[in-house]
This record gives structure tokens, sequence and C-alpha cells, in this order.
């Protein structure tokens, strides 16, 4: 980083609510000093009217020809270009800190050791540029402020214009902006230990049905079997027709929802919690290849490709309204036959919300309930149909999945 660069959390301007509405508008563009001499200016001509002395009227032309060149500085054609590029343009909460790499072209005026302000989301990096020559260019690496999770804009980059003397100030917008997503913390789960076998046709459930791969049982022969499913050899041991008996197998379907409603989240932090336990699922899941839909209120991820998981998850926020059943509902409508359904939410969501909501895509699939708890306990348990998992932290998730898919 820049020895001359600073981060704030926005510039620091005078008022314009300090000033009359008439003149906040012109006198924004005065420096501290510009304004002091404008000021003087101002009293020495006055001075000199009123008590006709020339040395005051020597001061107001002095002021006055420093602001006609301050003027006529601001005016001149030529303004410069920038480009900003980010080394990265995705990152991780709490990873190294972005370097952005900064291009400034001067113009037909050079550049007094410019003040040059690049936006970063909510906050400013500051810093001062060496002086250039017109035309000249100058590269300049900034490393961004650490950014929480989000998709933050990074630029346009501002230039504050100064004269020689530094009366006068205006900021002009260089160059373009470009998007910086910040994704959540993630640790590596195996969703499907113990539970969902990953093969070529998908993950098997408790669905039983006549006609798959995955093998279950033999049963009695009933009137109107397929007779291909007939095990000839078991029949005529046992004296009577019995027939091969499959789990159904799910395409490769894991569907993964998270509560978005504010009031399911004792504590804001949980729903950081929940988003980091929803995207490690999401992404282990789409590491063993199936097709995962993941969703937050309007921001959903249907893809087996891991950045689509991640880009997703920035957008993730809380929302007043209490939106949980009828996303379950689009889900159902978005996903058919889906494998697994997991409902990532927090400590205050009634289970009866889930069950209506595990009802909306079908009793076949396996269902998994994670609470993210950050005060909470550790625990597995059966809650009717669900099985319920509370997580206080991120590290403990690899643990209580190869529980809960037991």
């Amino acid at each position: 980083m820049s020895k001359r660069a600073s981060t704030r959390g926005g510039a620091a301007r005078l008022p314009a609510a300090l000033w009359p509405p008439r003149l906040a508008g012109p006198l924004r563009v005065f420096t501290p000093l510009g304004r002091g001499v404008l000021v003087t200016g101002v009293v020495a001509t006055v001075l000199a009217v009123r008590f006709n002395w020339h040395e005051f009227a020597l001061v107001a032309a002095v002021t006055y020809g420093l602001l006609l060149v301050a003027i006529a500085w601001q005016v001149l054609p030529g303004e410069p270009s920038a480009n900003l590029v980010l080394k990265q343009t995705r990152t991780v909460v709490g990873a190294q800190p972005v370097v952005a790499v900064l291009e400034v072209e001067a113009g037909a005026v050079p550049m007094l050791f410019p003040r040059v302000v690049v936006p970063v989301g909510t906050r400013t990096v500051r810093l001062r540029l060496p002086f250039l020559r017109p035309f000249s260019r100058h590269e300049e690496s900034v490393e961004l402020p650490a950014m929480p999770r989000g998709v933050h804009v990074v630029g346009p980059v501002a230039y504050e214009r100064t004269d020689p003397v530094g009366l006068l100030s205006r900021r002009h917008t260089i160059g373009g902006s470009v998007d910086l997503f910040v994704s959540p913390q993630v640790t590596d789960v195996d969703v499907f230990a113990g539970g969902l076998a990953n093969d070529l046709d998908g993950a098997t459930s408790r669905q039983l049905s006549m006609s798959d791969l995955a093998f279950h049982a033999l049963r009695e022969y009933v009137p109107g079997d397929d007779l291909r499913h007939v095990h000839w050899r078991s029949s005529a041991k046992a004296g009577q027709l019995l027939v091969r008996q499959f789990h159904e197998t799910r395409r490769g379907h894991v569907t993964v929802l998270v509560d978005c409603a504010r009031s399911s989240y004792p504590r804001l932090r949980d729903f950081e919690l929940a988003t980091s336990v929803a995207t490690s699922i999401a992404l282990r899941s789409v590491r063993d290849d199936f097709d995962t839909y993941l969703r937050c209120g309007p921001h959903v991820a249907h893809s087996r490709h891991p950045v689509a998981m991640t880009d997703a998850a920035c957008r993730f926020a809380v929302e007043d309204d209490d939106g949980h059943l009828a996303q379950a509902m689009d889900a159902a409508g978005a996903v058919a036959g889906t494998g697994l359904v997991v409902q990532v939410t927090g400590a205050a969501r009634a289970i009866a919300d889930l069950d209506a909501a595990a009802a909306q895509l079908g009793r076949g699939a396996d269902w998994i309930v994670v609470r993210a708890d950050s005060e909470g306990k550790t625990l597995v348990r059966d809650s009717g149909s669900l099985r319920e998992l509370s997580v206080p932290d991120l590290a403990r998730l690899h643990e209580l999945m190869a529980r809960g898919m037991r």
C-alpha cells in the first residue's frame, strides 16, 4: 500500500448548511485558504475605499490576482483519465486485503501532487500522487480496506483539481467502477456422510421403487409387477415368486433454503453464521457434482458451479417480512425430485413453520434443519419428521452434519 494512502469513512467537507443557500454552491469550490484570501480581499477593498489607503488597495489587488489565477487554472481544458483494476474481484471475509492497481494519465494541465479518492463501498481510500507532467502516466498500488460480506462497488476514482496556490479545489470523477464480491467464511463438510450415496444417477432416498439402481430387498410377487424384476434363483429356493425392490434415486438435487426473516435471529451475527453454514453446505454439494438450489429471500443460485453459490451468498440479507413458506413453495416449483433439503434458520423460528415448509417440497426427500445459534449448545435431535441441528459456530458444522446425516 502506498505510504500516501489513508482510509476514511467519508470525505471531510464543511457542511453546506453553514453557508447561505445562495453562496453554498459557489463557495464549495473554495478551500479554507481560498475563503480566507477572498475575505481578505473583500475587507481590504472596503478599507481602501473607505479610508483611501493605497496599501489596502494593493493587498486587494494581490488577492484578486491570485483568485483569477486559480479560476483560470480550473477552467483550463484537458481532464486526466484513470483506470482502476482489482487484482482479484472475489475474496472471503477475513482474507488478505485486496490490492487495486490505479493507473492515472494526466491531461493537458499538470497535476500538482493531486489528491485521489477511491470509494470502496461506504468507505473511501485517500492517497496523494506525485507531481505529474502533462500527459504523463503514473501507476499506484492501493490496498483496499477489509470489507464485510457483500457486493461492494469500488470506484469511480475522484480527483481533486487544485491550483498551484491551493485556493480552489474541484472534484472530478474519472474512470469507471468495478464490483468486489466478499463471500462469507466457509468450512469443508461431508454433507452426505453416512446418509446419501453419491453415484452416477444421484442420491438414494428413503422412498422405495420397483425400478431403479439402488437394490433394497426382495418381496413377494403381486399381480401387476414387472416380470423382468423377478429374482428367479431366490424364487426357486423359496418356492414362490420374489421380485426385486429398489431405493428410488434422486437425480442429484440438493436444496438449501436460508431463512431471511429478521424475527428468526435473536442476534444479527446469527444470520451471518447461517449464511456461512448454508454456503458451506452448498459448496460441498456442487463439489460432489450435485445440482444445487441455494436461496435466501430474492437471491437464488441454481447451478453446479461454486462461484454461483458464493456470488449469491454475498447478496444475502435479512428482511422484515417473513417469506420462508413462500420461498419453499417457489423452490418446490423450481426443483423437482430433490434428494436432500436443508433449511438453515435461527433459534427463534418455530418448528411448525419449518414443518410446513417441508410439506411444500414433499416428504420423499431427506430433511435437515440447521439452526445458527451463536449462544446455544451443540445439538442433534429429531423433531417430528425433521432432524434438527443446532450450530453455535462454523467450526462445529462438519461434526454435526456427519452426525445429522446418519
